[in-house]
């Protein structure tokens, strides 16, 4: 691996980059250095690994500043991801990001080391926020390289603020030994098992030594092909060692030499140590690492023999490697160290705690856990959705009518019995929570709470709601725009202004999700100024893009003038706003996913944002329904009974509104023929059928000409050239390929009630 991510000098220029999620400007030397190819696999475990250590650090940054103050684990925690970063991309090459994390690093180091220097919290929020957003800015420009070559930025303005801080640090630090001094002024933190124990660097760059009284050996074999071998040691001390007290490991820079991976491929990788509290809490944890194929304890705490007791080890190992395995793992154990015997009761316990976990995985210690491309889950959601097609149109297969197939019928059910546990699977595999982006969201509002100095609680509901990767992907873009424009626009610049309107000096932000009838929902929603309709049709004249006479746009239809492209009610182009390329950007991206957007605002009293996205290629259970010669699906979900009606249950409302008496309840009557203007024979309530569905607590009994069955359809969204017609608004979410190759249009019952 050395020299394979050398980056290749091409040029150094001045540039003005726009960061949107710290929404700040800043100029930086680019150097554009290249990426060798074939490292494909290699970066997509950084960037994976990287990003959620920085979603993790913003999330602590976050929690611990509505607090105000810094606890001890959080601080260790921080410590442990700027380290972690730190040896990741010093590995892959990534210089300029390894610099940074490290002084980062060194000033949690002192702040670590005397929780008592911090005298002004908000500065170090400040200065690490920066440095998590300049590590994003940097990934994201690398994920987006052309042809491998990337824009390198230059921290060196960034990393002589953590300089300052960290100096600053340590001149009120007090009790400091002249070592540390020096150490933290040289830009060096110590390793943080040296600080902890005040032993020597050389110390952990030493072979193990032979078992001793208190220390437990074990030699880790990592998954065949993971790659970074050394990178994957480097990541497993740092995830052990908050759980040692010792802690030696062989070979021993690993961190700094690549060299390293081929000898822990052929022989492992050996980590001898004493832990805080027992030996099962170190192993469950190296069992639990990513990439850690199986493990091995080589020796055990013991007392200290003369000579030790040689053991032969059994021809076929416990540790059994899966069928993917390397050769060398498999080996190993049978020029292993002998085994100490044991002489204490805890030290047995523990042993045969270990034999116990080993023995019940089949000898192997196997992660539960591995990360798998995007792309191969699509191609595995594709399969699932033509399955399910397919096997729609042979059980429904028209030359099979009247025809008396038992054995065929039982088979058919078992086949659909075994599809839907296929396509539930696959499905749960895709779905990931909302609650990261959302957290993003979090990060944007207090940047702009401060720079526009306004005092606003930001709340949030169902950020435990699980959508589709790809949808998660889409909405993080239109959310940013929407929290923006709602923290910009919506929310009063002045606090009398509130106060004058009866509302609380403190704005309110809030963001939800919730999953209904097969759709992602999403508002985000201010109490606000809202928006004023007089002053959109000014601007809108201006523009010059009213289609139609004043007279006939209704309120909504102003409303919706601001997702327009260019349109922006500022006069003056802002840090945030003026520029017009944030709600068309919202609808667009909506869109494209198959999704909708409506504005709903009311003048003085706020204004709400409501995204609707279809899961993409979802697998839902239907009810099949017939009106004229076209075919619906309504989700079973939404579905409470279907019924055939008599004369007796028929009424009429005020304004001649058809409505029907259930069980002492009236519900209204929708006839699927005159909503979308359909031909039909079926027109008398008596001849059809009755489908009373229910969704946000609204009811309505739908008319139709007769049931089909239930069926489990695959949801393709609309192509985007139709959105331009509004189908979404008419109650139609998606449409389905039927078994005999007819297209069924599926209702979406939430806005055909609403």
């Amino acid at each position: 691996m050395t020299g394979q991510f050398l980056p290749l000098v091409i040029h150094i220029s001045n540039k003005l980059s726009y960061d949107m999620r710290s929404s700040v400007y800043m100029e930086r030397n680019v150097i554009m250095a290249k990426i060798e190819p074939g490292m494909e696999s290699m970066l997509d475990m950084y960037f994976y690994e990287t990003n959620s250590l920085l979603e993790q650090l913003d999330e602590i940054l976050l929690r611990t500043e509505q607090a105000n103050s810094f606890d001890s684990e959080d601080i260790k925690e921080i410590f442990r991801i700027m380290h972690t970063i730190k040896g990741s991309s010093a590995m892959m090459g990534f210089e300029n990001l390894s610099v940074l994390a490290h002084k980062a690093e060194d000033m949690f180091f002192v702040i670590r080391e005397n929780p008592d220097v911090i005298t002004d919290v908000s500065f170090v929020y400040d200065l690490v926020f920066q440095v998590s957003d300049s590590y994003k800015a940097q990934i994201e420009l690398i994920q987006n390289n052309i042809n491998g070559e990337y824009e390198q930025m230059d921290f060196s303005e960034l990393i002589d603020k953590l300089l300052k801080a960290r100096d600053a640090l340590v001149g009120e630090t007090k009790g400091d030994t002249p070592a540390q001094a020096e150490a933290i002024a040289s830009g060096a933190a110590p390793d943080p098992e040296v600080a902890a124990n005040g032993a020597a660097p050389a110390a952990a760059a030493s072979a193990p030594a032979p078992a001793a009284d208190n220390k437990t050996t074990v030699r880790v074999f990592f998954e065949d092909g993971c790659q970074m071998e050394n990178l994957r040691a480097f990541l497993l001390i740092n995830t052990i060692k908050d759980a040692c007290k010792e802690l030696e490991f062989e070979p021993a820079d690993v961190e700094n030499n690549p060299e390293t991976a081929k000898e822990i491929v052929d022989k492992g990788f050996l980590i001898t140590f004493v832990p805080h509290d027992s030996v099962d809490e170190v192993l469950k944890a190296i069992e639990s690492a990513l990439n850690v194929q199986s493990y091995e304890v080589v020796s055990t705490p013991a007392a200290a023999p003369t000579e030790p007791a040689k053991t032969e080890l059994p021809p076929e190992p416990k540790a059994a490697a899966p069928a993917a395995a390397a050769p060398a793992p498999a080996a190993a154990p049978a020029s292993a160290p002998a085994q100490h015997a044991p002489a204490q009761t805890s030290v047995e316990k523990a042993q045969a705690a270990v034999e116990k976990a080993q023995a019940a995985a089949g000898g192997a210690q196997k992660q539960s856990l591995i990360s798998v491309n995007l792309a191969k889950l699509d191609a595995l959601h594709d399969i699932v959705g033509e399955i399910i097609t397919t096997e729609s149109m042979v059980i429904s297969n028209p030359d099979l009518d009247g025809l008396e197939l038992e054995s065929f019928n039982k088979a058919a059910r078992q086949l659909r019995k075994l599809t839907s546990e296929l396509q539930d699977t696959v499905m749960s595999i895709r779905m990931v929570p909302l609650a990261g982006v959302f957290q993003k969201m979090n990060r944007i509002v207090r940047d702009m709470k401060k720079k526009l100095n306004k005092d606003v609680e930001f709340v949030m509901e169902g950020e435990d709601t699980e959508v589709d990767k790809s949808i998660v992907d889409s909405l993080q873009d239109p959310l940013m725009h929407l929290v923006r424009n709602c923290m910009d626009h919506g929310i009063e610049e002045h606090v009398e202004e509130r106060t004058a309107e009866g509302k609380p000096a403190k704005g309110t932000l809030k963001l939800t999700a919730q999953n209904a009838s097969g759709e992602v929902i999403i508002t985000v929603s201010d109490d606000g100024a809202g928006i004023d309709p007089e002053k959109i049709m000014n601007k809108a004249r201006k523009q010059g893009i009213l289609t139609k006479p004043e007279s006939e746009y209704t309120e909504k239809e102003i409303q919706n003038l601001i997702l327009l492209p260019g349109f922006s009610t500022n006069e003056t182009v802002t840090e945030f706003s003026g520029r017009g390329v944030g709600m068309d950007v919202v609808k667009a991206n909506v869109e494209k996913c198959g999704g909708s957007i409506i504005v709903d605002s009311k003048k003085g009293e706020g204004t709400t944002f409501i995204i609707k996205i279809p899961l993409t290629l979802a697998i839902i259970d239907g009810m099949e329904i017939t009106v004229g010669d076209l075919v619906f699906t309504v989700p079973i979900s939404t579905i409470r009974e279907s019924f055939k009606a008599e004369s007796s249950q028929i009424l009429r409302d005020t304004k001649n509104n058809e409505m029907i008496m259930i069980r002492g309840v009236c519900y209204p009557i929708l006839r699927m023929h005159e909503k979308f203007a359909i031909d039909t024979e079926i027109t008398n309530l008596e001849d059809g059928i009755l489908l009373l569905v229910e969704t946000d607590n609204k009811s309505v009994c739908i008319f139709a000409d007769k049931l089909i069955g239930e069926q489990q359809v695959v949801v393709k969204p609309f192509p985007a050239y139709l959105n331009k017609y509004n189908i979404k608004g008419e109650g139609l979410s998606g449409c389905t390929i039927m078994g005999d190759g007819s297209i069924s249009l599926i209702i979406d019952t939430n806005t055909l009630i609403g």
